[in-house]
């Protein structure tokens, strides 16, 4: 049995706060059919598009790519289009968990943000308050092996990682 799919009851609780079990199913089918081990791709404090365009380029998959007809606003499974803001809100951090879950099946992550900082100073995003505690092991029983930072809108340094 994979190390990674042992439950973790703080990791249950938080998923159930944010999504139905129907949306869990779907999202962890998604998960399963689409995702391909240490070709994922996290980000914070950059544009989505920028980010999604950079992962569509070098092969690697965003949250988005991942959900597949589940984002596609065109697709009948779509929840973007049938979700009011709040409600869409809640289970895109469901959604990321779920992600964040997957991905610690991974030897390695890559996160792309903007240095100085790389988080917001809020420490709100979805990936400060929810992925990232699942990468690292303090939410669930599994944690990514290496995360790698990189800076793409740093001229000179978009194609250089380093292990966070």
């Amino acid at each position: 049995m994979d190390k990674c799919r042992s439950e973790d009851v703080s990791f249950a609780a938080i998923v159930r706060l944010l999504l139905s079990s129907e949306e869990e199913e779907q999202i962890n089918q998604q998960s399963e059919h689409k995702c391909r081990r240490d070709r994922q791709v996290l980000w914070s404090g950059i544009p989505r598009e920028f980010a999604q365009a950079r992962a569509d380029h070098r092969n690697v998959q965003t949250l988005t790519t991942a959900m597949g007809p589940l984002m596609d606003t065109d697709h009948a499974h779509s929840v973007r289009s049938k979700k009011p803001s709040h409600g869409l809100s809640l289970y895109m951090k469901g959604a990321s968990a779920l992600f964040a879950r997957y991905v610690t099946r991974s030897a390695k992550v890559t996160v792309l943000s903007p240095p100085p900082q790389r988080f917001h100073p809020s420490g709100a995003t979805n990936y400060q308050l929810v992925e990232e505690p699942i990468l690292k092991g303090a939410i669930g029983s599994c944690s990514v092996g290496r995360i790698e930072m990189v800076h793409p809108t740093v001229e000179g340094a978009e194609n250089f990682s380093y292990q966070y």
